[in-house]
């Protein structure tokens, strides 16, 4: 593959990750599970067809003989509609879909957030690479010209040693980025689904975060999972509560039937769990088997019966009071969540501008720790500084350095955490 191929950006990495990251993918696939599921769930409405068939054989001693009968019939059965409380199956299926579609959504958002933060992460450390590899050549020119004022007897040994320490330093400090960003890279490629191994050229830029507090705030409320579940959960329970009437409807069972011959047909409306279904079903006996005293004239049938609940000790009224709390309790956790998530955005911003101004002040830092390193070390060449002095500001230099790196990774997962509480990218 070449180069130019494996060249990629953000927007590539994010729709890479977004198709075949396998987190995503099984995420994607129990979705498609449910989906068959509701097939299953709403087959029970639609005709069922079926053709059963029998064969009765007799025999006795005394006789001698062998009676036997064949029979055979079409039967098409129908749950014709359903009223009442929600069906059981029809319930336990939005819950899943719900936990699916929820599920799915969430991982959208810890993926892309990574994504996001892993691909700031190297391109930052290409500049830090960058940066390191300046500093070290800088100090392999002072390590030159050491070892030339040391060949002339115009430097001391430890002068020498001083500037191989700053060019070992260096070269410590480019090999630790280098295997990060190689660890990095090995994260990015699960995360994207490429092979681990492949390598990749990454080509943008950090983007400002254009997004104030309230807008943020406002994007997180309307995009966060838990809240979108939440909101959800209390449709359901305002349902159950509408539904409460229910309890104080009669138990009613009807049945009706017509038979003329090999014809017959039927209605029922019966209760299975908390939910009434009219039924239809109708038969047409292809062969029949012999009945004494059969006959084709037309007879149908009914029953009719109701229970009327009086008193039940009160239960009734518990589970009225029961579901009216628990929705009382949802509403009050949804509001909780809300103000959670306004409170989590609002500290993650506060903290992602944090980073943001110590960055800035830590890489002016870093200028003039460099320049009073140079300072002192045309200083101790001159005679006018000691080698106590000039190795106290090396180490404040390589610390302000390496202080300003993690400054730089720090505000990078700072905004990687915003964009992962409000749901966000570019």
């Amino acid at each position: 593959m070449g180069s130019t191929a494996d060249s990629l950006d953000l927007q590539h990495c994010l729709d890479a990750a977004l198709s075949r990251n396998r987190e995503l993918i099984q995420a994607r696939e129990r979705i498609e599970e449910v989906n068959g599921d509701r097939i299953v769930v709403h087959s029970r409405l639609m005709p069922n067809v079926q053709l059963t068939a029998s064969y009765d054989a007799l025999r006795t001693e005394s006789h001698g003989q062998t009676q036997d009968n064949l029979a055979s019939e079409l039967l098409l059965q129908q749950r014709l509609f359903e009223f009442g409380p929600d069906a059981a199956a029809e319930i336990s299926l939005r819950s899943d879909l719900r936990n699916a579609v929820f599920d799915y959504q969430d991982k959208v958002y810890q993926i892309t957030s990574r994504v996001w933060e892993v691909f700031h992460i190297i391109l930052l450390q290409n500049e830090q690479i960058a940066l390191r590899r300046a500093s070290k050549a800088a100090f392999d020119e002072v390590l030159a010209r050491q070892q030339a004022r040391y060949d002339k007897r115009l430097a001391s040994e430890a002068d020498k040693l001083s500037a191989e320490l700053n060019v070992l330093e260096e070269e410590l400090a480019i090999n630790s980025l280098l295997r990060s960003q190689f660890r990095n890279r090995m994260d990015l490629m699960r995360l994207i689904g490429r092979p681990i191994g492949v390598e990749l050229q990454l080509h943008g830029e950090l983007a400002a975060f254009a997004v104030d507090e309230s807008q943020a705030v406002r994007v997180a409320i309307a995009r966060n999972v838990q809240i979108g579940l939440s909101e959800q959960l209390l449709d359901e329970q305002r349902r159950v509560v509408r539904e409460i009437g229910w309890e104080y409807a009669p138990d009613l069972a009807v049945d009706a039937n017509l038979e003329d011959g090999r014809r017959r047909a039927g209605i029922s409306v019966d209760r299975e769990g908390r939910t009434w279904g009219v039924n239809m079903e109708t038969g047409l006996a292809l062969s029949e088997q012999e009945q004494p005293g059969a006959s084709d004239e037309a007879t149908w049938s009914a029953r009719v019966q109701a229970r009327i609940p009086i008193f039940e000790g009160g239960a009734r009224i518990g589970r009225e009071a029961l579901e009216r709390a628990r929705l009382r309790r949802l509403q009050e956790q949804l509001r909780d969540l809300r103000a959670g998530v306004e409170l989590d955005v609002r500290q993650a911003y506060q903290s992602m501008l944090e980073e943001q101004e110590k960055l800035g002040l830590q890489e002016q830092r870093v200028v003039i720790a460099r320049r009073r390193l140079e300072i002192s070390q045309v200083l101790r060449d001159e005679g006018q500084g000691n080698e106590a002095q000039l190795e106290q500001v090396r180490d404040q230099f390589f610390s302000s350095q390496e202080n300003l790196f993690k400054n730089q990774e720090t505000y990078i997962g700072r905004q990687a955490q915003l964009r992962r509480l409000m749901g966000y990218l570019e």
